[in-house]
């Protein structure tokens, strides 16, 4: 019932940022489901993308069951970690229309690297998880791809104005203004 995909294998022991798509695809009608993450120390959770409410602990409650559901999370390092395969656990607990609760793991491996590392690494993107990602953040609507080259342009606009009556200082301690008697 639950699947989940990481946007990219590595993630850099520090200051690393990686997405996760997490898939619930109820065979029958559940009444909710709840999700929770349960993630190594020093990688934390970000922002969250979905149609889900919070338990007391934290859990990812899904409600109206019917067809697949879909969670797009934020996982990052803020202080380096120790490099090495890890995995991602997640729990998935269903509840169906007669009260019975269900559960299912999955572990996730995910490999820490430092950011020299990761970069050598070929990496191999899963682009649904990307895709869904850009389309989150914007991206695919109105991109900016100026060059031709496909980059998305992200230089700030620079915004002149002008001031008619802007005098600098020395302009105003040499200025001889004209005017009538």
């Amino acid at each position: 019932m639950i699947t989940a995909r990481l946007a990219k294998r590595v993630l850099e022991h520090e200051e690393g940022l990686n997405h996760l798509l997490i898939q619930i695809n109820p065979p029958v009608r559940l009444r909710h489901a709840v999700v929770r993450l349960m993630l190594p120390e020093g990688i934390y959770l970000g922002e969250i993308y979905g149609d889900f409410d919070t338990d007391k602990s934290d859990g990812l409650v899904l409600h109206a069951m019917d067809s697949m559901n879909e969670l797009l999370v934020e996982i990052y390092t803020a202080d380096a970690i120790p490099c090495g395969e890890i995995s991602l656990g997640i729990v998935g607990l269903y509840t169906d229309m007669q009260g019975d609760v269900v559960g299912e793991q999955l572990a996730l491996p995910l490999v820490i690297a430092d950011a020299d590392s990761a970069d050598a690494v070929e990496q191999e993107l899963d682009e649904q998880v990307v895709n869904k990602v850009k389309a989150l953040a914007g991206f695919t609507r109105g991109m900016n791809t100026s060059a031709g080259n496909g980059f998305l342009d992200c230089t700030p606009h620079k915004q002149l104005t002008f001031n008619p009556h802007y005098r600098s200082e020395l302009e105003k301690q040499y200025r001889v203004d004209g005017g009538g008697a």
